[in-house]
């Protein structure tokens, strides 16, 4: 009896060791804990992890990625995350410092397939706004679908069903925003700083002038001059602010060159997914671009 008490003891403090483990391939809670820098990152986590994730995003809507600072509950949830996805580069820099040593990280930027655009100025380095490119959203989602598979096993149909038909719904966003861009009747634009230039090179825009090279940078009298020639010279029927910055130096530019101001949105509204963000920049670049 004294032997069967004892086997019965041993077994039950293996059981509770085995329980109270909580390694990184099996995660503690039955929802992943996913921390992104991003809302458009937090939506192609949501579309694939679905209901087996549970998703925080440290910057807000409306909130600019280039001046933020993590709270102190957030830089909590970044500790506690078992899977961190970044984009990289200067646009989520404060991430750093935040990130536990064990939790895998995905950095948007290094993506395979992904090829960055560099860029000139005082922040010299890469352009960081790659998840503008749908093709590169595509790229992104399937890293995340993978590491999450590497992390919750037992779920990997699931999160393999949700890829294939997220995927499909960026191709669809994709051949939209490119059959649109074929009929623009210009295809000059100028935006705030430079946020559109994947997007751009994906579907054969060009960039005819840009307001400020790097948020909080003002724009000179005598950038304002060359940017007002540019606009005219370029026949260039409006200008693009963003809602996360501040519209004044847009605005001064348009009154000078007789044009309009409207907003495209890089990062999108609070419950607002990547593609309903893509699809209501592309109507709104159709009214500053024309049709042909």
């Amino acid at each position: 009896m004294r032997r069967i008490v004892a086997i019965t003891l041993i077994a039950l403090s293996i059981m509770s060791l085995t329980t109270c483990k909580k390694n990184r391939s099996q995660p503690s809670t039955d929802k992943v804990k996913v921390v992104v820098t991003i809302p458009p990152l937090a939506d192609f986590a949501r579309q694939v992890g679905g209901d087996r994730v549970q998703v925080a995003t440290l910057l807000s809507p409306g909130a600019s990625p280039h001046t933020f600072e993590p709270t102190p509950s957030q830089a909590k949830a970044a500790s506690e995350a078992e899977l961190v996805v970044r984009i990289g580069l200067d646009v989520d820099h404060w991430l750093e410092g935040l990130l536990p040593q064990d939790a895998p990280l995905i950095t948007a930027a290094k993506v395979s397939g992904i090829e960055l655009i560099s860029e000139n100025g005082p922040h010299e380095g890469a352009n960081p706004h790659i998840w503008l490119d749908p093709i590169y959203a595509r790229l992104i989602s399937r890293a995340i679908a993978d590491s999450l598979i590497s992390i919750d096993p037992r779920a990997r149909p699931v999160y393999q069903a949700n890829c294939d038909r997220y995927l499909e719904e960026l191709d669809s966003l994709n051949a939209r925003i490119g059959a649109a861009a074929i009929s623009f009747a210009s295809k000059k634009y100028v935006s705030f700083h430079p946020a559109w230039v994947y997007f751009a090179r994906r579907y054969g825009l060009e960039s005819a002038a840009v307001i400020v090279s790097s948020p909080g940078r003002e724009p000179t009298p005598k950038d304002i001059e060359e940017i007002v020639e540019a606009i005219k010279g370029a026949d260039v029927k409006a200008v693009f602010a963003e809602p996360q910055l501040s519209p004044k130096a847009a605005e001064v530019i348009a009154r000078e060159a007789g044009v309009k101001v409207l907003f495209l949105d890089p990062l999108g509204r609070e419950g607002e997914t990547y593609i309903e963000l893509m699809d209501r920049n592309l109507e709104v670049m159709k009214q500053a671009m024309g049709e042909r």
